[in-house]
């Protein structure tokens, strides 16, 4: 068995142990999702179905496995939110106690939205742990600080007695944060 066999193998059964409440399709579905992003680097479905076939993770044709991962993906009944919240549940704990330092940071893309994250820096990465998409060109619904504060509860709910370092750019430091 090859490297990249063993490698989908394993995934799949944790996924199935991160996930206990979601159906067996949608747990296989899930984790084929992630891994052929890995594997092939960009989260354009067509080439993750791509990846996925020439692993030999799937036996289903190239155009079937893209239709699959569509339906999971514009599958409504899957509950994006509560998945992350159980996959953060798992993951974070292990950071707990120690010294973390974590990154607040709004990353516009073209002229269509600005992504308002908050990551865990870890070595020389910044791992999303909460986000919110706003639009880029329209004025925003719900004030800026008011994002932070969300953004930084549902963090802070992970590690309660954990001294953490934030870090931003200019743009986001002064008085509103340093209330936060």
């Amino acid at each position: 068995m090859d490297a990249s066999q063993v490698l989908w193998e394993k995934w799949h059964e944790q996924v199935k142990g991160l996930f206990p409440t979601l159906h067996g399709h949608q747990q296989k579905v899930l984790a084929l999702i992630v891994a052929g992003m890995v594997m092939s680097g960009c989260a354009v479905l067509q080439r993750v179905a791509e990846d996925i076939q020439q692993q030999g993770w799937s036996e289903a044709k190239m155009s079937s496995i893209e239709r699959r991962l569509e339906r999971f993906v514009a599958n409504e009944q899957v509950e994006v939110n509560e998945m992350w919240e159980a996959f953060l549940g798992e993951v974070l704990p292990y950071w707990k106690g120690q010294k973390l330092m974590f990154v607040l940071d709004c990353t516009p893309y073209n002229a269509q939205f600005t992504s308002v994250y908050v990551g865990l820096l870890v070595h020389s990465r910044v791992l999303p742990v909460a986000w919110v998409v706003m639009p880029q060109q329209e004025k925003w619904e719900e004030r800026q600080w008011d994002i932070v504060a969300r953004l930084l509860e549902r963090v802070s709910a992970f590690f309660p007695e954990t001294r953490c370092t934030l870090v931003t750019d200019r743009g986001l430091t002064g008085v509103p944060l340093v209330r936060l």
